[in-house]
């Protein structure tokens, strides 16, 4: 098949282009940035420039766009608006035309967990009502409403996807916290948790399962239109960052403070048991992923790996 990813210059847009690629489709990305490197065919596109992504669409014969594209840091969300809103809103109803247009056969957007903001009852399903409460919260909810649009108007094949907390090889953001986490441990420093994040609760998922389950979505039949992704293990920031000091054998974390102030669910837990029924699948151990998660860390900035 001819699969469109875009984003794929990105964290995960990687590890998925590269799954595909193994499993021997031919993959185009299509982001604001390329690489010199890039093993796959990729155009430098803008998102929202609807007549650029649907000749791409249309000319490439595309059977399967996977939508990765956006602006993904919470921070730069809630500094910009605006922006936030046209790229994760406008740019998903480019390719969601641009597909509807080529007849394309699936399209999986991957959209996030935080469309459902703030709930009571968790963890939350699929058929949770959205309740945003921040800028790339509701940013992600637009994309989401056109998803459901798309999917109910025009019965088109959308798969909606809301994956928690991605880690693994490869990110490099060091806003997130795995990332900070791989910097300071190298550095025989603790973990920097930040004083209101103590006690928040999160869901993680490492980057190449992620990956396989976006791939399955993409390639197989669905029963449903909305996926959650996720292990089904909440876990506070500071028990997840002892948990890892501790697999890698580093120094306790340490409190920082916070550096913005834009608002954070303080429990946030969503059910990923209809994907994992579905198609019965099996995660990576936390532990193997955190070690191989590092183990790239040291390679890539040539630093020693800890002795554990």
């Amino acid at each position: 098949m001819n699969i469109l990813i875009t984003g794929h210059s990105g964290f995960l847009g990687g590890h998925t282009a590269k799954y595909f690629m193994d499993k021997g489709h031919i993959v185009y990305g299509a982001s604001r940035a390329t690489s010199p490197d890039c093993p796959h065919h990729q155009y430098n596109v803008d998102i929202t420039d609807y007549d650029t992504m649907s000749r791409l669409v249309s000319e490439k014969c595309i059977d399967v766009i996977v939508h990765l594209a956006g602006k993904p840091i919470v921070a730069d969300c809630d500094a910009d608006p605006f922006n936030a809103f046209k790229v994760n809103g406008i740019g998903t109803a480019s390719l969601l035309e641009a597909g509807r247009y080529a007849k394309v056969k699936k399209i999986v957007v991957v959209e996030t967990d935080k469309v459902y903001g703030f709930q009571e009852v968790v963890p939350t399903t699929e058929d949770a009502i959205f309740n945003p409460g921040s800028p790339y919260e509701m940013s992600k909810v637009l994309a989401a409403e056109l998803c459901d649009f798309y999917r109910m108007h025009y019965k088109m094949d959308v798969v909606s996807v809301r994956p928690v907390n991605l880690f693994g090889p490869g990110d490099y953001s060091f806003t997130r916290i795995v990332p900070a986490a791989m910097r300071c441990i190298s550095a025989g420093k603790g973990i920097p948790v930040q004083e209101h994040a103590i006690n928040i609760h999160r869901n993680f998922l490492y980057i190449k399962d992620a990956a396989a389950m976006l791939y399955l979505l993409a390639t197989e039949k669905t029963k449903h239109g909305v996926y959650n992704l996720s292990t089904n293990e909440a876990i506070s920031i500071m028990d997840f960052s002892k948990r890892v000091s501790s697999i890698l054998g580093a120094v306790e974390p340490e409190i920082v403070k916070k550096p913005g102030t834009y608002p954070e669910i303080p429990y946030q837990s969503i059910d990923g048991t209809r994907f994992i029924e579905e198609f019965g699948f099996t995660f990576t151990s936390f532990e193997e992923a955190i070690k191989e998660t590092y183990r790239e860390y040291c390679e890539k900035f040539n630093i020693p790996v800890l002795g554990r």
